[in-house]
């Protein structure tokens, strides 16, 4: 049987109040929702829940030690009689105590959990269940902020504000929104997970938003203005003579976050020749070759 109190990583000494709030902690980290598919956080987390019934309230914590303290007592007997656990077996499964009487192990189970059953719920205060939403958020609320409205079960309205830069998989978490406590105790929270959508032609690096310009042969040449997409619109960017395909310009704040904080864009130059070069333009090169030929490829 696990220790109790080790499970919740308290001492034998502690105070109710810091045995709830050992539990509140470890509850939230471990709880299933909020850690979906994971089979150890919630194993882990039904061994806490079990740990805070045992001793989690004060009538709760005393038949717990009432009833440790008589396994210590019988384990002791054992030990000193020399008897195994099966050869003190009689009578239709009650046990020798050796004190004049009959054991019952049933009375172990009444002392440690109050003659509640395995199904038992503590008596004092709980904290309502947390809930987990995963919400889609486009390119831009996420890179920019914005505002979502979700409904909660009941038909409940919950606001949700997206902050700019928010990343995938960040969790919003909104205090006392979830599951209704009993006895006394605090509602549970809802956690709002985000859940980014792809946006053609934009990605994010960081704070960055990284596009793809393509620019003709002339325009790179001889440098130019080029109307480039940003997540606040369409913007001129200046080509400067000579770019190659790989170069990289720099459009600033308009990034991801929002005000002096905000990042950049990134425009990565990529030079486009025609698939069908006309004659006429095949010859104006050629002549042009001549008088400025240059090596793309120096060693």
């Amino acid at each position: 049987m696990l220790d109790p109190y080790v499970v919740l990583g308290v001492s034998k000494t502690a105070t109710q109040d810091e045995i709830k709030k050992a539990y509140r902690k470890l509850a939230k980290t471990t709880h299933p929702d909020l850690n979906p598919g994971n089979k150890e956080l919630e194993k882990k987390f039904k061994e806490v829940a079990h740990a805070f019934d045992q001793v989690g309230t004060a009538d709760a914590r005393a038949k717990f030690e009432k009833g440790d303290e008589e396994q210590k007592q019988y384990e002791n007997y054992q030990r000193q009689s020399g008897r195994g656990f099966s050869q003190s077996q009689e009578h239709g499964g009650r046990y020798a105590s050796g004190f004049g009487e009959q054991f019952d192990p049933g009375d172990i189970f009444e002392s440690l959990f109050g003659g509640r059953g395995q199904k038992s719920r503590r008596s004092g205060p709980m904290a309502g269940e947390d809930e987990l939403y995963k919400l889609e958020v486009e390119f831009k609320e996420a890179a920019l902020g914005g505002e979502k409205i979700i409904s909660l079960p009941g038909g409940k309205k919950l606001q949700v504000k997206i902050p700019a830069g928010i990343e995938e998989g960040q969790k919003l978490r909104f205090k006392g929104q979830g599951g209704a406590g009993t006895n006394g105790g605090p509602n549970g929270d809802v956690y709002v997970e985000a859940h980014i959508k792809a946006l053609h032609g934009f990605i994010r690096q960081g704070k960055d938003i990284e596009v793809e310009l393509s620019v003709s042969f002339f325009e790179a040449i001889a440098g130019s203005e080029v109307s480039v997409p940003t997540l606040d619109g369409e913007v001129l960017l200046t080509i400067p003579s000579g770019v190659s395909t790989g170069s990289k310009l720099r459009v600033k704040g308009k990034g991801v976050g929002a005000g002096e904080s905000r990042g950049n864009q990134i425009v990565t130059i990529k030079v486009v020749t025609p698939k069908e070069v006309p004659a006429g333009l095949r010859d104006a090169l050629n002549d042009l070759k001549s008088k400025y030929d240059y090596q793309p490829r120096s060693v």
